[in-house]
């Protein structure tokens, strides 16, 4: 689940990003430079794995980011863009070991990045996107999506309650060229079916015509807007409540998706965050699981708190400050899978087979920073990885 300041107010932002390619792969191999594990103010600023060998980190501080890849399980480094500026607005998007999309933003405005040999290479585009990542999507490297504010600023802010004019671009050439789908306006509020009601979040597809875009949303469900047909048309789809819902209507629910397979959305993550006792306090409630079954969304199945990983129909891990608890039945029965570091917090998990995982976790102690945590043994133990200085 995102941060819990979401549910009232969701900043977006692009920030500058001026990325540049690094000619010369830049390793942990024979000591330059030395690997070390992070001790701040530099942090793990995104993730994304593809397997217990290969993925990609970007890191960095207040002054500088660089995107770095490994094909050993975190053992080796290979810078391979790098920023002039720290920022956590990159989008990252690897769909094998040769071809990925990143998006962020240079000196000449916001811009995608092309790869079809691992990072070797990359292809500068222009891209009409202005926009945080979650509101990008790439399910492969030909066919993306892009949700913009219609006030064409770079930063908007809006509570759940809200009402948000959206644009809808898409693309069929991995981002060369961009076509608007819709617009929503004051004057007309629902655009093919797309409303401007709640708090836009997020945006993804199981395939090139079926998708959904997610909002946080106040009441007692939870909303998320599906299409079949690429993005042209879409339908408000109101998940199935969960059976206390009704007695906690002021609530704030936030939807995200979980992957299995890649990048592909299979399934969905509620949850809901009710007043505190004061304002603008919060309290988390509940988490629940909705699958993706042929034409509709089957849940909700209660979940324990914490954030999850999908890896299969069946098979879900839930990790949190403590622990990792891990369902082989489709969340009737759970048990303990192993202990989180003492001292780590965990922002976002990966399970990408039953034997390994990855975990981008926090310290909430000064200097504050994000680091990579690995596993070799199906979560039982779990190692911070050494990334390069």
């Amino acid at each position: 689940m995102a941060a819990v300041g979401l549910a009232l107010a969701v900043v977006v932002v692009v920030g500058a990003i001026h990325l540049r390619p690094q000619p010369v792969p830049a390793t942990s191999a024979a000591g330059t430079p030395t690997p070390r594990l992070p001790d701040g103010p530099e942090s793990v600023l995104q993730s994304q794995f593809l397997s217990a060998s290969v993925g990609w980190v970007v890191t960095g501080g207040s002054v500088y980011a660089a995107l770095l890849r490994t094909t050993d399980g975190g053992r080796h480094w290979q810078r391979q863009l790098d920023a002039e500026t720290g920022s956590n607005d990159w989008g990252l998007w690897f769909f094998d070991a040769l071809h990925g999309v990143v998006y962020g933003a240079d000196l000449h405005g916001p811009a995608m990045w092309r790869t079809s040999d691992g990072g070797q290479r990359w292809t500068r585009l222009e891209t009409p996107c202005r926009s945080a990542p979650g509101l990008v999507f790439f399910l492969d490297p030909g066919h993306g999506w892009c949700i913009n504010h219609v006030a064409g600023t770079l930063q908007v802010t809006q509570s759940a309650d809200d009402r948000q004019e959206v644009a809808l671009l898409r693309t069929t050439d991995g981002g060369a060229h961009w076509s608007k789908v819709l617009t929503t306006t004051t004057e007309q509020p629902v655009a093919n079916g797309l409303g401007d009601d709640g708090q836009k979040s997020w945006i993804g597809f199981r395939d090139a015509r079926v998708g959904w875009i997610g909002q946080s949303t106040k009441g007692d469900v939870a909303v998320v807007y599906g299409t079949t047909d690429g993005g042209d048309h879409w339908s408000r789809q109101v998940l199935a409540p969960p059976p206390d819902s009704r007695a906690r209507a002021q609530r704030t629910w936030e939807v995200g998706p979980r992957e299995t397979g890649g990048l592909k959305v299979s399934a969905l993550v509620a949850g809901s965050f009710v007043a505190g006792p004061q304002a603008p306090s919060v309290v988390v409630g509940d988490q629940y699981l909705y699958r993706w079954h042929g034409s509709t969304w089957t849940g909700p199945v209660p979940l324990p708190t914490g954030v999850v990983s999908v890896t299969s129909e069946s098979h879900w891990w839930v990790m949190n400050s403590s622990s990792l608890v891990e369902t082989t039945d489709g969340g009737v029965d759970w048990h303990l899978a192993g202990e989180t570091p003492a001292g780590w917090l965990i922002d976002r998990l990966t399970m990408v087979d039953p034997g390994h995982g990855w975990a981008l976790a926090s310290r909430p102690r000064l200097p504050a920073f994000t680091a990579v945590l690995r596993s070799d043994d199906g979560g039982r133990d779990w190692t911070p990885i050494a990334i390069p200085g």
